[in-house]
Parts: C-alpha cells; structure tokens; sequence
C-alpha cells in the first residue's frame, strides 16, 4: 500500500483519538492492566487534541493516508522534553519521536516506515530520542530497524497504577 505523509488537519483528530485507543490496547495487551485499557476512550483524547489545535499548542506532527483518505497512523514530535522525573537529556540540541502509532490493522503495511522516514527528514540533522516499553518486543524491533538503539538509561511510564520499565533509544547523526 502507499501512504501520503502530510501534516494532520482539524478533520483528522477524531481518526487520529481512535487509532491512538487502539493502537495503545493492541501493543500494550499484556504490559498494561487490562482493565486500564479496556477503559481507554478516543472522546477525552480527541477533545484535548482539538484544544490543542485551538490554541496552537500541538506539536509538529504527521499523518499517513492511504489510498482511499484513510489516516492509518500518526506521529508527533519536536525538541527533546526533559522530565523532572525522567533521567538527564541525553545532550543539546536533540530532537523527540514523542509518539508514534499505527492502526492495528495497518501494521506491516508501511504506514509506520512512512511516518518514521518523513519525521526524521523533519528532525535532521539533529541526533534524535524516543521512549519505549521495555516490554513492547515489537515496536524496539521497529525502532531498531530505524537505526535506533538502546542508550542504557531507563525510567518508569505510570499507567493503570503501576510503574512500567521504558528504555531511551537513540539515533545519532554525523
């Protein structure tokens, strides 16, 4: 399949709420509480990114559309975000992957390489991080395919009450 890589649009935000719903229950099945999942609504999340729009306080983003105007995935990003809580950034002038998901079924279908190639063209030259579930097997192996690589330093993601291991990955460009 081919995708448009474009930037996401007030008409998307809805598509955009839902996908993250099911994207969040398909790849954190088994790391995340299921009763914390199973409650998961696209409504609250589609209202914030709609205030967010409103205000002008998204962050820059990309969507893929398939061949019949379909959102299949989306991403946002921008500079690295130091937490209080997270650990030290990993230096200057770095640029964040903050999200990326995809619909469960366009998994596998390049609607996530497509949203990857077009973030990091958007990012360079700059080195870029992410975070991940330490669990999440497939979503490090996608990243590793990238050109990612883990940089040893870890924090805990707090969901459905618990605390749950997510590593920094990293891609460094000369």
């Amino acid at each position: 399949m081919t995708y448009q890589v474009r930037e996401p649009r007030v008409v998307d935000i809805e598509a955009i709420a839902a996908i993250n719903v099911r994207a969040w229950q398909h790849a954190y099945a088994g790391l995340m509480p299921a009763d914390f999942l199973a409650s998961q609504e696209s409504a609250p999340r589609a209202a914030a990114l709609r205030e967010r729009f409103r205000t002008g306080t998204c962050a820059p983003g990309f969507v893929a559309v398939d061949d019949t105007g379909t959102v299949a995935g989306y991403c946002w990003f921008g500079d690295y975000r130091p937490d209080d809580d997270a650990p030290c950034p990993p230096g200057e002038g770095w640029g964040e992957i903050y999200a990326i998901y995809v619909d469960p079924s366009a998994i596998g279908t390049g609607a996530g390489g497509a949203l990857m190639t077009a973030t990091l063209e958007a990012l360079a030259p700059r080195p870029v991080a992410l975070w991940v579930l330490e669990g999440n097997a497939p979503a490090r192996g996608f990243y590793e395919h990238a050109g990612f690589r883990p940089d040893g330093t870890a924090a805990d993601f707090r969901a459905g009450g618990l605390l749950i291991p997510e590593l920094r990955y990293t891609l460094r460009r000369a």
